[in-house]
């Protein structure tokens, strides 16, 4: 986190990588925080930004282009179809020089050269408050071990998360939202254990697909 108004410091002189969320000022709610999302951009080199489509669309209009007005975190229907959304985020990475995670029923990461779908994850998951930003936790420690290529560190971080979810939604002992939530804390730790030996057959196919944007 960096407190308000502090200027980030740039990547050569900062340990930790840094995840920007509009989600957390309501990115497209005012043009207040339209300006905030300006302002934290401008700050500071952001190695990863995560939101879903009304966000990235306001931290794209940041730049003084005009932005369809959001009334919450997770306001309105994808209004494009993934090659749209591909190339929002492609955009805003190019922009920024930095990855785009725009999040929805499939995931796209973009670098601004190399734009990904990722098809993971389980609807149980937006039942529950915060996932979102646990998944930003998890990308940021991905970025942290393998910054070298911080694209492919964003994608495994959601394969092992998203595919944790489907692990943990499968289990006949998770009946709802109440019950996912610690069967999904235990299979994320299980499955990072079993990733870390080498062993993904929790996984299954990668469902993976490079865009052609």
């Amino acid at each position: 986190m960096i407190p308000w108004g502090e200027r980030a410091s740039p990547p050569s002189r900062r340990a930790a990588p840094l995840t920007a969320t509009p989600g957390a000022h309501r990115a497209g709610a005012t043009a207040v925080r339209r300006a905030a999302v300006k302002t934290i951009l401008a700050g500071g080199r952001v190695d990863v930004v995560k939101g879903n489509e009304g966000e990235i669309r306001a931290a794209l209009a940041a730049a003084g282009e005009d932005a369809p007005q959001q009334r919450g975190v997770d306001s309105g229907p994808s209004a494009l179809d993934e090659a749209g959304r591909g190339r929002l985020a492609a955009a805003l990475a190019a922009r920024e020089r930095c990855v785009v995670v725009l999040t929805g029923a499939a995931d796209v990461v973009s670098d601004g050269h190399r734009t990904f779908a990722v098809r993971h994850g389980h609807e149980l998951l937006g039942q529950v408050t915060g996932t979102g930003c646990c998944l930003g936790t998890a990308i940021s420690a991905a970025v942290a071990v393998h910054p070298d290529d911080k694209l492919i560190s964003c994608v495994a971080a959601m394969l092992l998360y998203e595919g944790a979810a489907e692990v943990a939604a499968r289990r006949d002992d998770v009946r709802g939202p109440g019950s996912f939530v610690p069967a999904f804390l235990d299979e994320l730790a299980r499955c990072r254990r079993a990733a870390a030996e080498g062993d993904m057959s929790w996984l299954g196919e990668p469902r993976v697909e490079r865009l052609d944007i």
